[in-house]
C-alpha cells in the first residue's frame, strides 16, 4: 500500500491548482505557494521542468502514486496499439481504486484506497484488495454483501453528485457496477487541466 508522507493539499499551493476541486483545498483561501517565500513570482520553467510538473501532477492526482507504479503505467502505455498519452489515461482510470471512487463509492481516490484495503469491493464475485487491481471490459464490482448497509457506504452514495462517467454502469439499488467500455480522455476526465502528452515527452528520452 502506498502510504502518503506529505498533506494532501499541499501539492495544490505549490503548483497553484485545486487538481481535486475539493472544497478541502488549502488553496482555495491561500493561492500562493507553501512557505515563507511563497507568495513570491515564479521563474519562468524550462521546457523540461513543463514535463516534471505535468508527471508529478498526474501521479498526486492518482493518490500519490510510486514513481514505479506510474512508469510501469507508462512502459505498458508503450505496449498497446494507439495514442500513448491516451493510452495511459486508460490504464489508470481502468485500475480499481479510481474505478471505485468514479462509480460514486467513495469520495475520493484515498477513500477508494481505504475500502479496497479493508474488504469493502468484491470483483467478479472475489475479494480483491489490490488497489492497483487493473480491471477488464466486462469486469464487474460491487460492495461486499457484508458492507452493503455500512453507515460509510450509505453515506458515500448519498452524498455523491451523479457524475458518473459512460464507461460504468451502474446499479445503485444492488449497490452493483459495471466497466463497459476502455474509459475514454474527455474534458470532463479531470477537474483541472491535465497534459498527459507532456508525461510521454518526460519519459521518452529514458526509455
Amino acid at each position: 500500500m502506498n502510504r502518503r508522507k506529505r498533506p494532501k493539499f499541499k501539492f495544490d499551493r505549490r503548483i497553484g491548482e485545486n487538481i481535486w476541486a475539493s472544497r478541502r483545498s488549502s488553496f482555495n483561501k491561500r493561492e500562493y505557494g507553501p512557505g515563507q517565500h511563497g507568495n513570491k513570482l515564479k521563474k519562468k520553467q524550462t521546457d523540461y521542468g513543463i514535463r516534471l510538473l505535468a508527471k508529478q501532477k498526474m501521479k498526486v492526482y492518482y493518490s500519490n502514486l510510486t514513481e514505479s507504479k506510474f512508469k510501469r503505467a507508462y512502459l505498458k502505455a508503450l505496449q498497446l496499439k494507439g495514442n500513448v498519452a491516451l493510452n495511459i489515461v486508460r490504464l489508470l482510470e481502468m485500475r480499481l481504486d479510481v474505478l471505485v471512487h468514479r462509480a460514486g463509492l467513495a469520495p475520493s481516490f484515498r477513500a477508494a484506497r481505504q475500502l479496497i484495503n479493508h474488504g469493502y469491493i468484491l470483483v467478479n464475485d472475489e475479494k480483491v484488495n489490490i488497489c492497483s487491481y487493473e480491471c477488464r471490459i466486462g469486469d464487474s464490482f460491487r460492495v461486499h454483501p457484508q458492507y452493503i448497509n455500512s453507515e460509510l457506504i450509505k453515506k458515500n452514495v448519498l452524498s455523491f453528485e451523479l457524475n458518473v462517467p459512460k464507461h460504468i454502469e451502474c446499479t445503485y439499488r444492488y449497490l452493483t457496477f459495471k466497466l463497459l467500455e476502455v474509459p475514454k480522455y474527455t474534458k470532463n476526465t479531470y477537474p483541472v487541466r491535465m497534459s498527459p502528452e507532456s508525461v510521454v515527452e518526460y519519459y521518452s528520452g529514458r526509455f
